[in-house]
């Protein structure tokens, strides 16, 4: 009989040191929220993880760098449509000259010459963190940004190369008026080669802001369906393992009154050979 209480109390404690590590890692997923917390518990699964991991990461500097790819652009087309305003301008200062006979004011030339200005600041003023669009080509105002990532590689790329808007024809010659006689020899025929100069360069930006939108928008919704997928691998189920550690806590009673009454069970057994 004692033989068989002493396997009876090995039993009851092997079971007891089962159900104790079991809720050791219920209760640990309960209080992390994962399932998967580390190589030890799924190598598969946690290798799946990182890498996904790794992607989120990567996808939130693409996502930065998109943002700031796209003020630079927004920055370049608001200086644009000033500049395009202040042609118009230019443009109706020619009209009034050519009704005049072609005779141009000192007025009139004064308003080009502080429009000149003008545009020369606008172009100047458009930089964000370091780039300017309206500026020479060449670094670092050149634009190149990649749109996504995949497998923690870069993937995708929206490019611009940056030139001066007064490098046309007809920017150059509204850009060299500096006197009556060069005012009254920009035609309305250069003010409008002008407006288009403009018009080219702001359909242009125009184009790579809507690429920057669609690549933020799609990086959005990578970045949904990638923490979706960790979230399906990784999360602990709450309420499967709180009910779960419940069960366990009744299992762990039952096997400490187990224990209990295999001791009772050897001491009673001691007490016949008193």
């Amino acid at each position: 009989m004692v033989a068989i209480s002493t396997t009876n109390n090995g039993v009851a404690m092997a079971a007891l040191r089962r159900v104790n590590a079991d809720l050791t890692t219920t209760q640990n997923r309960i209080a992390t929220g994962l399932r998967v917390g580390s190589a030890k518990d799924d190598a598969g699964i946690w290798a799946t993880a990182t890498k996904i991991r790794s992607d989120i990461s990567a996808s939130e500097s693409v996502k930065s760098n998109l943002s700031t790819a796209k003020a630079q652009v927004d920055a370049a087309s608001a200086a644009l449509d000033e500049i395009s305003a202040l042609v118009d301008e230019v443009a109706k200062i020619t009209a009034s000259v050519a009704a005049a006979g072609g005779t141009a004011t000192t007025s009139q030339v004064n308003q080009v010459v502080a429009f000149q200005t003008q545009i020369t600041a606008l172009m100047g003023s458009s930089t964000v963190n370091g780039k300017n669009l309206l500026g020479a080509a060449g670094a670092p105002n050149n634009l190149s940004v990649a749109t996504g990532v995949s497998d923690g590689a870069l993937v995708g790329t929206v490019a611009y190369t940056a030139g001066l808007p007064t490098a046309g024809a007809g920017m150059t010659e509204l850009m060299a008026v500096t006197d009556a006689a060069s005012l009254a020899a920009f035609t309305s025929t250069d003010a409008a080669t002008a407006q288009s100069e403009i018009a080219a360069i702001a359909t242009k930006l125009g184009a790579v802001s809507k690429g920057l939108d669609s690549a933020m928008s799609f990086n959005d919704r990578m970045a949904d369906v990638r923490n979706n997928a960790l979230g399906g691998l990784v999360d602990a189920d709450l309420e499967r393992e709180t009910a779960k550690m419940q069960a366990l806590q009744v299992r762990q009673q039952l096997a400490y009154q187990a224990i209990s009454m295999s001791n009772n069970s050897a001491q009673n057994i001691l007490m016949l050979f008193r």
